[in-house]
């Protein structure tokens, strides 16, 4: 038995949908026919842990691109910089930042 759903769909997704059922060569339904049988046969935390790697790879792109348009203050690796964040009480100085004692 086949039952008919109407769904409401961004014009974005319809069209990203559109798109990629003509290159595969089918029809729109049996994509998301498809896609939602995918879907509901992982498992909470399978979809959980890919929500997790598209954050992550999200998180890793930002900090590529963090100093594009912005002034450098200091060149050296970040990891060098943290490491000395953690080592001192005061990293006010670190950040630029002006203290009483100065």
């Amino acid at each position: 038995m086949t039952a008919k759903v109407t769904i409401s769909l961004p014009d974005e997704l319809l069209a990203r949908l559109d798109a990629e059922a003509n290159e595969l060569g089918v029809a729109r339904s049996e994509l998301v026919q498809e896609s939602l049988a995918s879907y509901l046969g992982k498992t909470a935390s399978e979809r959980h842990e890919e929500e997790r790697r598209a954050r992550m790879l999200g998180a890793l792109e930002g900090m590529r691109t963090f100093a594009v348009g912005r002034k450098v203050y200091d060149d050296r690796p970040g990891l060098e910089i943290l490491r000395e964040v953690r080592e001192t009480d005061d990293s006010a100085p670190l950040r630029g930042i002006e203290t009483e004692s100065e």
